[in-house]
């Protein structure tokens, strides 16, 4: 298999101008901060994944500071396969970063890209108002199917909600609420891993014969030792993803700081 390496980031969390605060903290500078790490380590991501949470509020003015930070990462000269999480807003998404004449909120944004043989699919788990996720039921035929479609070097699933539990308790109840379609779609192919976020740290599992790896959000991290309650870390992260010989490296990489009071 030819050798490639890729960024996952998610839960960016943009707010509409750089100087706006979330719990104090810059989103967009610690966007930035990733950025300059990426740059100094000896990797050439052959593309990046942004696995939801692009923004806070699904606002119009985030989309537009968004639009100036994917520029930034255009830079890199990589693809970049976009996906949406339960703070995102699917027609404003679609207006301003897409460019596309999109009304229907309830539209979900779900596609699949090939790197040579590689097929990387991105999914669409936002649910009005929810927390937690869905995937609805012609999003996993389509699922189904596109999984049937030749792919020499094997399948890579994006999907913002994690499939499995969290084992900090209360984010539990903002997972994927039917893994069990999930499963069963992708039973039998060669799927390397799911990526997810919006627990906002690292957490790896197995799931249906393959492995579910969370990755820690940009914005800020939660504590995997604090397990009963969500304590907030001052901090960020992403994944670092390689296949090498045909088999997925997955490299959580986490920078903590103190905790936070919010």
């Amino acid at each position: 298999m030819t050798d490639m390496t890729f960024v996952h980031l998610t839960d960016l969390h943009v707010l509409p101008n750089d100087e706006d605060e979330l719990y104090g903290r810059r989103t967009t500078d610690k966007l930035r901060d990733i950025m300059m790490l990426i740059r100094n380590m000896d990797v050439s991501p052959d593309f990046f994944i942004l696995s939801g949470d692009l923004v806070n509020d699904g606002q119009k003015a985030e989309y537009r500071r968004l639009n100036t930070v994917l520029d930034e990462l255009r830079e890199f000269g990589a693809p970049l396969i976009l996906g949406l999480g339960n703070h995102d807003g699917r027609v404003n998404f679609r207006q301003i970063v897409l460019g596309e004449e999109s009304t229907d909120e309830s539209e979900r944004y779900y596609h699949s890209t090939m790197f040579g043989g590689l097929r990387v699919i991105m999914l669409d788990s936002k649910l009005p108002d929810a927390v937690y996720g869905d995937l609805d039921e012609p999003q996993l035929a389509w699922l189904a199917e596109e999984l049937q479609k030749p792919a020499p070097l094997g399948n890579l699933i994006a999907i913002h909600h994690p499939p499995v539990f969290s084992t900090v308790e209360p984010l539990s109840e903002h997972c994927l609420n039917n893994p069990e379609g999930l499963a069963e779609a992708i039973a039998g192919h060669h799927v390397h891993a799911l990526l997810s976020g919006h627990i906002h740290y690292s957490h790896v599992t197995s799931f249906e014969g393959t492995i579910s790896v969370t990755t820690p959000a940009t914005a800020y991290i939660l504590d995997p030792g604090s397990q009963r309650a969500t304590r907030q870390i001052d901090g960020w992260g992403f994944t670092l993803g390689s296949f090498r010989g045909g088999q997925l490296y997955a490299n959580p990489i986490s920078m903590h700081g103190k905790p936070v009071q919010v």
